[in-house]
């Protein structure tokens, strides 16, 4: 697939002559309105154009595809995302950050969709890459390590932020029902004795939150990734 960006793509109108009667912000605040009500499937030219009083045709004098708008959307929507407060650790500070990136994605599922598919390159996307590295600026590691670890911490948000969807994994109840069924039947062949030995283990019950054990893992990545001595 080839991808092209509107961000390269001057704000004025395409025809010259006419004056503006939209703006990339009302379009897109249209768009979100839609989203938010409707679902991403719900977000059309002409839905959006409807919204804003106008015909479809006119939108596209200033946004020339659906994909277009769908970058204006998730940027606009990435504008929400306020960094941590300085805790002193930056590694509990990058956490945290992408918790609140999490929340992001919970309060606008559609989001998820959008981000999973196209480049998050638009400015405010771009701020919080810009945030995850002034945490980072302190660490000797290279910058293509760094780059490394934002990818990866975006992408483990992502997967979990999809696992929570109904029929979405490995947070799905009947995913799990499943997942204890085939660990039994395997443990029951006596060919697995590592997993047995793992499964008989009594449980240890630490009163984490999902939401926490997801920030321990996440603290876990980045003492590996970029560890205290390279």
């Amino acid at each position: 697939m080839t991808y092209r960006s509107i961000w390269l793509e001057p704000e004025e109108p395409a025809r010259t002559g006419r004056p503006a009667e939209w703006s990339r912000a009302q379009i897109t605040e249209a768009a979100l309105a839609v989203a938010d009500a409707d679902g991403l499937a719900a977000v059309t030219m002409r839905r959006v154009a409807s919204r804003l009083g106008t015909g479809a045709a006119s939108l596209y004098r200033y946004v020339a595809t659906r994909d277009d708008l769908l970058d204006l959307m998730a940027d606009a929507a990435l504008a929400a995302f306020t960094p941590a407060p300085d805790s002193g650790d930056w590694r509990d500070d990058l956490v945290a950050d992408h918790i609140g990136v999490l929340h992001l994605l919970r309060a606008r599922p559609w989001l998820l969709d959008i981000v999973r598919s196209r480049p998050a390159a638009g400015p405010n996307g771009t701020l919080v890459v810009e945030n995850t590295l002034a945490r980072m600026a302190g660490h000797p590691a290279p910058g293509a390590r760094k780059m490394e670890v934002v990818g990866t911490l975006f992408g483990m948000i992502q997967t979990y932020a999809a696992s929570e969807r109904p029929g979405g994994g490995i947070l799905d109840d009947d995913f799990l029902a499943v997942q204890v069924q085939l660990m039994r039947q395997a443990v029951a062949s006596g060919r697995y004795p590592h997993l047995a030995a793992v499964l008989a283990e009594p449980p240890t019950h630490t009163g984490e939150s999902p939401d926490d054990q997801l920030a321990r893992v996440l603290r876990l990545v980045l003492a590996g990734m970029l560890p205290e001595q390279l």
